[in-house]
């Protein structure tokens, strides 16, 4: 019993193994930008405040966090459907309450 079991599990870190190398490949288009598209994401971030240049600055990874955080409420909010939630209505009129 303990040895089928050794075997199968012997055989499935080989097969695992033997994969990982595949998927791994696989994944690499997809992380992969374009120049373009680098250009772009800098272009965006500049649009809510971050500057990429400033030479050796200490507080450079929490100013691109919080640029980058900017950014996506700011796409959150341009492609919201509806009207914003600030402002008022009233309907009816003043005559007909006083009726």
């Amino acid at each position: 019993m303990k040895s089928t079991v050794a075997a199968a599990v012997a055989t499935l870190t080989a097969a695992l193994f033997a994969a990982a190398p595949a998927l791994t490949h696989a994944q690499e288009p997809s992380t992969r930008l374009t120049r373009a598209q680098v250009r772009q994401e800098l272009a965006d971030l500049a649009s809510v405040g971050y500057s990429a240049g400033g030479g050796e600055d200490p507080t450079y990874p929490a100013k691109t966090q919080a640029a980058m955080q900017r950014l996506t409420e700011k796409r959150a909010a341009q492609s919201a459907y509806g009207a914003g939630v600030s402002g008022s209505s009233q309907s009816g009129s003043a005559r007909a309450a006083e009726q």
